[in-house]
């Protein structure tokens, strides 16, 4: 009685003392049971409130993740299953941004605002969400890293069919659900086998890596590929990127431009912690292959899936998993500061999106677009729009004087000095190719400006953009004209924050 009462004890401590690293977190749930508490009540006034209640939520965290960055010196853990490094709390950072940047399209959304049932389910659903990003970024353990995947999966299943009168959103839903069903049964097959092999779920111990090592090479690579088939899934990449063109399609696009930013991000740090374990596994050439290949094909895919596009949705969605494809690749520049250079892509990549969705919101709402056709001659009726719309589509594009060619240059840095270091072809064919594909992008990107502004607009009727877009438009352009004269401003504190990390 007393080893298991000291036990239980020494539990209790580590319990709270490691309640700090999940403050963020405990935030989010209390905001989203109050938001699910409130939506219960009739009144008017109160259904009002909610989306400021969430957005009071998100700029909590906000800030106690920003302040938080300054504050800590070393990495906090959380019983050997979470831990607040470096990583984890940038990573936290852009959840929140991603998440207000979220709530600040829904409010502009027509159809959104004028939901009747379930408006306060959608809000609170965005806090879920971010809440089980949170936990991705911090997850060192397997069954954790499953668990904060479902999360984020259960909480997306549902906001896809968030306008549920829409056909396209339940087929898109339910496509989502099947593709994530089937992925997420392949992914924890794989972490039993890596439970096998080393007989921990704490994949950055020691133990684990002595595992990997003594285990059959064969046997741990098919291991990382089912394990890694999940990954890919939630960052649409090559070949589990399938639902993306459906769900950005069908889903409501404050929702699309949260999933091609924030699981996006989070899948992207899970594989960067879980790929370092294989550094010193004999199956590391196997799974760096593994990367290499999906990188190719994600790219070429992504990139030439898009030429053929005729809506903006899908050209978009096949855009978003080309970006996978660039990140991916990153991975693979061993021996060089990519950690940094990757966090600043993933940066840049947060204010493209959410500004290129916002634009086409405002064309879907005010202009009636549903093919690219349908931008003819708008940038001439509404210049303010049709510059914010090329300022995103150049970012995109990787195109200076803008952030998304300084994230680009910085990418393709990377692998150039991985490839010098260690000779590997595989490096020199991902440069090569993602320089060419850039060129590729640049012809369907530029397909949206040249029916802005090239093409004749038949109707005379002129609509008028509402001051609350124009300001959140410029919002999301002004950083990516400041982080190209100045990335320094964001490398800086990202190289400080990474001392954070083990």
């Amino acid at each position: 009685m007393n080893e298991q009462a000291a036990y239980l004890t020494d539990k209790l401590n580590a319990i709270i003392t490691g309640a700090d690293t999940l403050l963020p977190e405990f935030l989010l749930a209390i905001f989203f049971l109050l938001l699910i508490t409130l939506d219960l009540f009739r009144s008017e006034s109160i259904k009002r409130l909610l989306p400021w209640l969430a957005l009071t939520g998100l700029f909590s965290v906000l800030a106690l993740q920003v302040l938080g960055s300054y504050t800590s010196v070393a990495n906090e853990s959380f019983l050997n299953l979470l831990v607040s490094d470096g990583l984890a709390r940038y990573g936290g950072i852009l959840f929140s941004a991603a998440g207000i940047f979220t709530i600040l399209m829904a409010l502009q959304h027509e159809q959104l605002e004028r939901l009747k049932e379930g408006k306060g389910e959608f809000y609170a659903l965005l806090l879920l969400l971010v809440l089980g990003l949170n936990l991705m970024a911090k997850s060192v353990n397997l069954l954790m890293v499953f668990l904060s995947i479902e999360t984020v999966s259960i909480a997306s299943y549902i906001l896809t069919l968030t306008l549920k009168q829409e056909k396209r959103a339940v087929e898109a839903g339910l496509k989502y659900i099947l593709y994530g069903a089937l992925s997420a049964g392949v992914m924890l097959y794989g972490m039993s086998f890596f439970y096998g092999f080393s007989g921990t779920l704490a994949y950055t111990t020691e133990a684990f890596a002595l595992g990997l090592l003594q285990a059959d090479g064969l046997l741990v690579t098919i291991a990382a590929i089912l394990v890694l088939a999940g990954f890919f899934f939630k960052i649409s990449a090559a070949p589990f990127h399938f639902w993306a063109p459906d769900v950005y399609q069908g889903a409501p696009l404050p929702v699309v431009a949260l999933f091609s930013t924030g699981p996006k991000m989070a899948g992207i740090l899970v594989i960067l912690r879980f790929v370092g374990n294989f550094s010193d596994a004999t199956a590391f050439a196997d799974v760096q292959l593994l990367l290499g290949v999906a990188a190719i094909a994600t790219m070429v895919i992504g990139n030439f899936t898009a030429l053929w596009q005729k809506t903006p949705r899908r050209l978009l969605a096949y855009s978003s998993v080309s970006h996978a494809g660039i990140l991916l690749m990153v991975l693979l520049a061993l021996g060089t500061s990519y950690t940094s250079s990757l966090l600043f892509y993933l940066t840049v990549l947060l204010f493209m999106n959410f500004g290129i969705f916002l634009v086409l919101q405002v064309s879907e709402q005010r202009f009636g677009v549903k093919s690219l056709e349908d931008f003819s001659g708008i940038g001439r009726m509404q210049p303010f729009l049709g510059v914010m719309a090329i300022l995103n589509v150049l970012s995109l594009t990787g195109l200076p004087p803008l952030a998304g060619f300084m994230a680009k240059l910085l990418v393709f840095s990377n692998v150039w000095e991985a490839y010098t270091l260690s000779g590997n072809t595989m490096l020199l064919t991902l440069l090569i190719l993602g320089v060419l594909l850039t060129g590729v992008a640049l012809f369907y990107y530029i397909k949206i400006p040249y029916y802005l502004f090239f093409k004749r607009n038949q109707s005379q009727e002129n609509l008028v953009i509402s001051p609350s877009n124009k300001l959140l438009l410029a919002l999301f352009a002004l950083p990516l004209l400041v982080l190209f004269f100045k990335p320094d401003l964001l490398l800086h504190w990202i190289e400080q924050l990474l001392t954070q990390t083990l």
